[in-house]
């Protein structure tokens, strides 16, 4: 067909539509539904890929996590997990001895929460780290006045903390904590510095925090009950490209150290952030499968709506269509056109969807704590859906108006 054939019969289209205002809404409303799917499960999945990628990046740059459980997702620990040995700060100090990839380790150990009291002020929600003077540099986290934990308080298990911002807020609102003894779990601890703010990982604030030395944590909170009470070894390699090499040795140190013998399977698991973005997606596939699913069955039932209306279309000009081949129309020609309705058509039904997923899209942001982000390649993918369902859709009702016979065509009335 000529450029002049497709503009005529997208302007006959279009005045189909503009005749029919309400047969053709209902027509293109199953496209419109299916597209606002896609495109609301795809701005959902996309801003969560986005905040998870960036909530790892903000625990440290390529940081490894050691710890006595395998890596999971949401998956709680097994029996034989439970049972294993703990690791320990010897372990974090062999590791930093003998790897060659790493240039930091920072073990901790974590209670979820314990009361944290100031005067006759209290918060008890505040989680308790007890870590060693390299956390800052391993976790790219820094003190943002007084100073951090030393060499000294780790030797001597002093009785001194820093605080998160949200714990300062909570307890020192008009006062500066700097040199304030405060409280926790009951025991007296002061008070030598603030950290810089942190901001949240998955919804849970990393400012709620108050920071102690690993070892006077351990003094005070000597037995470890997953999940409220955990110990973890961070590793921070050189560089990016270190961080498969740097996992091989920490695991090699540990076999050995663990007296793992060749065949053993691990008694640890180690995790570097890639691996945790893999799992990650591996359970937000099963999430595309099941909305991809859902999508497809809405853009189905409006490819039926609009092969119901073209079929009705061209019952309709049955006489229209007759008068054409008379008078020279071709197949092509005739089977293009109704093709081409169908897939403006639907085309309309793509825009509009396309139009209220991103304002659903902006709500979702605006309103809710979900991130939603809609890329590009969304928008493109919503569009040639929406027309390769006009075309799929489109084909019988224009095959079988272009080859009503000529004559039965003129006679319809």
């Amino acid at each position: 067909m000529r450029v002049d054939d497709l503009k005529e019969s997208a302007k006959m289209a279009l005045e189909t539509v503009r005749e029919h205002k309400l047969r053709s809404m209902l027509t293109i409303l199953g496209v419109t539904v299916g597209v606002v799917t896609v495109l609301s499960m795809v701005s959902i999945i996309q801003g969560l890929d986005r905040s998870f990628a960036q909530q790892l990046e903000s625990l440290g740059s390529n940081t490894i996590f050691i710890s006595k459980f395998n890596p999971s997702f949401g998956r709680p620990p097994k029996a034989e997990e439970l049972h294993r040995k703990e690791l320990t700060l010897e372990d974090a100090d062999a590791i930093r001895n003998e790897s060659r990839s790493i240039v930091g380790v920072s073990p901790l150990q974590r209670k979820l929460a314990e009361s944290v009291r100031y005067k006759d002020k209290q918060t008890d929600t505040p989680v308790l780290i007890g870590v060693t003077p390299y956390y800052e540099f391993t976790h790219s986290q820094f003190v943002d006045r007084g100073r951090f934990i030393t060499d000294t308080d780790i030797k001597e298990r002093s009785n001194i903390v820093i605080l998160g911002r949200d714990v300062v807020k909570a307890l020192f609102e008009f006062e500066d904590p700097i040199d304030k003894e405060i409280k926790i779990g009951g025991l007296p601890f002061h008070v030598v510095g603030v950290m810089e703010s942190l901001g949240s990982f998955f919804g849970q604030s990393r400012d709620n925090s108050v920071f102690v030395p690993i070892t006077s944590y351990q003094k005070y909170y000597p037995e470890i009950n997953p999940p409220e009470t955990v110990f973890v070894i961070i590793v921070r390699p050189k560089t990016r490209a270190d961080v498969r090499n740097a996992m091989d040795e920490v695991r090699d140190i540990l076999r050995r150290r663990r007296q793992l013998s060749f065949g053993e399977p691990d008694n640890f698991g180690i995790s570097s952030q890639d691996a945790l973005l893999d799992v990650y997606n591996q359970l937000t596939g099963a999430t595309y499968l099941v909305l991809t699913a859902i999508s497809a069955v809405a853009l189905m039932i409006g490819g039926i709506g609009v092969m119901n209306i073209m079929l009705v279309s061209v019952t309709e000009r049955t006489k229209e269509i007759g008068i054409r081949k008379a008078v020279g129309a071709t197949k092509i020609s005739i089977m293009s056109q109704f093709l081409i309705e169908a897939v403006v058509l639907t085309g309309i039904g793509g825009l509009a969807g396309l139009f209220i997923g991103e304002g659903l899209s902006l709500l979702i942001n605006t309103y809710s704590p979900l991130p939603a982000f809609i890329p590009f390649w969304a928008i493109l993918m919503g569009i040639l859906v929406s027309t390769g369902v006009g075309l799929v859709f489109g084909l019988y009702p224009a095959w079988k108006a272009a080859n009503l016979d000529p004559i039965d065509a003129l006679r319809y009335e």
